[in-house]
């Protein structure tokens, strides 16, 4: 699959790329990926669901509230917020009404390069969303007339370059953030090597000699 068209074409495309890699395992595309993982310092926190979406992108200049409050009102159905700190980790910037926020507007979850709060409200099963974060602070964003940041460009979370529009995978073992054409072009074998994993673990449940099951080079 290539991604290269427009309009409907291209958005078809998009969507059945996403229904296909719900079917992975997000850390198989590890076997035939190295670039895209984010660094081992990120977290899950909020709800303990999987993330697929695509990349909507904040870089905030200052650890403002109202610039985090409008990139959320622009976020569509299965955007996933990924907000960039510019190397601020101290200041929370996703709590209770953000994430309530962004789930309303149909996000599928959000990254931040940095810290969030309120940890047990983003677990809320009623308001929370899966969250994906450096950690946690009681330090929050302030009031700062809501023009400190910059929607849609291209960030940084967790050591990796994110673009809007990217595909933002995330579990309990990490995030990756892969262009599409780069999620496309190895899917095909991570399928193939998630179908192929049962049968490996039966054999080796049954006790046949590990020397054949296992790569030793």
């Amino acid at each position: 699959m290539t991604l290269t068209g427009c309009g409907e074409d291209a958005d078809s495309d998009l969507v059945q790329l996403l229904e296909r890699v719900a079917d992975v395992d997000f850390p198989t595309l590890g076997h035939f990926l190295e670039h895209g993982f984010a660094d081992l310092s990120v977290r899950r926190f909020g709800l303990p669901q999987r993330v697929i979406g695509i990349a909507a992108t904040l870089a905030l200049d200052e650890p403002d509230a109202g610039s985090v409050n409008r990139a959320i009102l622009e976020l569509r159905p299965g955007d996933v917020l990924v907000i960039d700190t510019g190397g601020d980790h101290a200041h929370a910037v996703i709590g209770a009404v953000t994430a309530a926020a962004a789930r309303a507007r149909g996000a599928a979850g959000i990254l931040v390069d940095g810290a969030v709060t309120d940890v047990g409200a983003l677990g809320d099963p009623r308001s929370g969303i899966p969250v994906h974060a450096r950690g946690t602070s009681c330090l929050t964003t302030k009031q700062l007339g809501g023009t400190k940041g910059r929607r849609q460009v291209p960030v940084d979370f967790g050591g990796v370059r994110v673009e809007p529009g990217d595909v933002i995978l995330g579990d309990a073992s990490g995030v990756i953030a892969l262009p599409p054409d780069a999620l496309a072009a190895v899917l095909p074998c991570a399928e193939l090597s998630d179908e192929r994993e049962p049968a490996l673990l039966r054999r080796i449940a049954d006790g046949e000699a590990l020397e054949k099951l296992l790569y030793l080079g």
